[in-house]
This record gives C-alpha cells, sequence and structure tokens, in this order.
C-alpha cells in the first residue's frame, strides 16, 4: 500500500505504535515493581526492570523514527533511514544490560540459598501484576506486529517480538511466583530461577538483533537470496548481455545497490537510456519506490562478458 512507502505517513503511524507502547510499559513498570517491592517477589522486580528497559527502548525508537521520517537534505543525500537501524541496536543493548542484571540478581540469590539463606515468604498478590502483564502484552503484540508488517518496519517487527517475549515472560513469573507461594518455604527459590530464565531469554533475543544491526552499519550485503532476486530482474531485460560487479546494502527499511550491466556496443544512446528506466523501474516495483539502484553501462565484449553472473538458466546446466 502506498503508506507503506511513504516516509512522512511511515513514520508518523510508527510514532503512534511506539507512543501507544511506551505508555503501557510505563506503567506496568510502576505497577510490577511497587508490587514486586512489597510482595517480596525477586521474579517480578525483575519483570519490572524488563518494563523499565522496554520504556527506554520505545523512547529511543521514538527518537529513531521521528529522525527516520526526515527526507534526504543536503548533509545526507541517501535519506535518515538507518537510524532505524541505529535504534535497532540500542534496543539491542539495553536488552542485554536489564538481562545481565536480572540474571547477576537472581543468581547471587540462589547461591544465597543453596549457602542456606532462606528466602522471604512471598505475597499472593504479586501474582495479579503478573497476569495483567500477560493480557496487555498480547494486546501489544498483536497490534505492533500488525504495523510492522504494513510498514514494512525492523524497528515494529522488533518491538512486536519483545511484547510477545513479555508474554511469556510475564507467564514464567506467574508460575515461578505461584510455585514459590503455594509450595511451601523451600520452593520459594523458584521465584530467584524464574527471574534468571527470564534473564537467559531475554539475552537470547537481544544478541542476534545487535548483531543484525551491526552488520547492517558496516554496510552488510543483502542475502543471498535477495542478490539473486536482483539478478533476475536485470536478466528479465533481453537487452542485457551481461552483468558484473553487483554490490548491495540495506538502508534502513529499503536497499541500495550498484550494478555494472553490458549492453550491444553498437546501441544507441537513447535505447541504453530506456534500457536503464525500464530497469529502475522493475527494481522499485519490487522493493519499493525508496530504494536507490545505480547502473553503469558498458559495451559487451569477450573480456568483460569473462566476468558476468551467469544466467539462470546457464547456471542451471
Amino acid at each position: 500500500m502506498e503508506d507503506r512507502y511513504d516516509l512522512k505517513i511511515r513514520a508518523r503511524y510508527a510514532r503512534r505504535v511506539i507512543s501507544i507502547g511506551l505508555v503501557c510499559n510505563l506503567l506496568l513498570m510502576i505497577f510490577k515493581l511497587t508490587v514486586g517491592l512489597w510482595g517480596k517477589s525477586s521474579a517480578l522486580v525483575a519483570d519490572a526492570v524488563n518494563s523499565l528497559s522496554d520504556s527506554i527502548t520505545d523512547a529511543v525508537a521514538l527518537i529513531g523514527f521521528c529522525i527516520t521520517g526526515k527526507p534526504h537534505d543536503a548533509t545526507h543525500d541517501f535519506g535518515h533511514a538507518k537510524f532505524e537501524t541505529l535504534s535497532t541496536l540500542v534496543i539491542g543493548i539495553f536488552l542485554i544490560a536489564a538481562a545481565g542484571f536480572i540474571l547477576w540478581n537472581s543468581i547471587d540469590k540462589i547461591i544465597s540459598v543453596a549457602g542456606g539463606v532462606s528466602i522471604e515468604k512471598i505475597s499472593i498478590i504479586a501474582l495479579i501484576p503478573a497476569a495483567f502483564t500477560m493480557g496487555v502484552k498480547e494486546l501489544l503484540y498483536v497490534y505492533t506486529n500488525g504495523m510492522a508488517k504494513k510498514l514494512d518496519s525492523s524497528t515494529l517487527k522488533l518491538k512486536a517480538w519483545d511484547h510477545r517475549s513479555d508474554v511469556f515472560l510475564a507467564g514464567g513469573t506467574f508460575l515461578g511466583i505461584a510455585g514459590a507461594v503455594l509450595l511451601g518455604e523451600k520452593w520459594r527459590v523458584l521465584d530467584p530461577i524464574t527471574a534468571a530464565i527470564l534473564g537467559m531469554i531475554i539475552l537470547r533475543l537481544a544478541i542476534p538483533l545487535v548483531m543484525e544491526s551491526i552488520n547492517e552499519l558496516l554496510e552488510a550485503s543483502l542475502p543471498e537470496q535477495e542478490e539473486k532476486d536482483i539478478l533476475d530482474i536485470i536478466w528479465n531485460i533481453p537487452d542485457v548481455r551481461g552483468i558484473h560487479d553487483l554490490k548491495t546494502r540495506r538502508l534502513g527499511p529499503h536497499i541500495a545497490v550498484s550494478v555494472h550491466i553490458m549492453l550491444e556496443g553498437g546501441m544507441t544512446l537513447n535505447r541504453a537510456h530506456d534500457i536503464t528506466v525500464q530497469l529502475e523501474r522493475d527494481f522499485k516495483r519490487r522493493f519499493g519506490p525508496h530504494s536507490i539502484i545505480t547502473i553503469h553501462m558498458e559495451p559487451a565484449d569477450s573480456r568483460r562478458l569473462s566476468k558476468s553472473y551467469p544466467k539462470p538458466e546457464e547456471k542451471e546446466s
């Protein structure tokens, strides 16, 4: 749909989604932290810390989308789309930091229990915020994931799965607190064990996101399948004799491509220009109107053709 590719409209919708998540996370954090401290539940406090990190990452994403929505200017010829990648990286780092804090705190309690130190009695009231969080976070997941698909946003996709992971985290928190409350004193260790498991889950979700963002900021090439799709688009133009020196990278939700194509040496300049216009049109139809393709034309000869990527049928044979 058109809204998906209009940078200003896309950024406005994304800011609305992030703002809703930010308000919900702040309220959940206050609720869980208050009840967790009063009810003596480390699992609930850990979940509150997770909500605090979510609030911080929501604020970072909100700032990122405010910048991403700006058109290209004199100092940013390719626009500001990579600010979305940068915000994803910051979000991932905050998640790793939150996971580290949760693991450190919970493991310290588990070691204390193993050394004979008893854990204070946990209030059954601590179950209420955990149950409430599951419902709120599932609704946020459905809404955010739908908008991520509509806007083709990696940051919103990340936030959606962050909400979905919080559903399971809150479920684990609920079970851990329930076990610690209902099964007696010796089972209170379930509460910090649950907190440790939550920390490991957050860590496992965050590390791949950080690595993906770093690769994008370091100009990593597109995946092999996307590069194959680009070559197929070029080979679909009958007058193209050869292709070489394909270079690709990602600019936030968009992609940028540089490629050399080989044409007949005697072809008129008008015809060669028409081919590049057709190629650009086909490329933008496949990858979106804000994608960028730079085409260098060369006359086809045996030396240049020897460097060409093989046509699909030639590769199969």
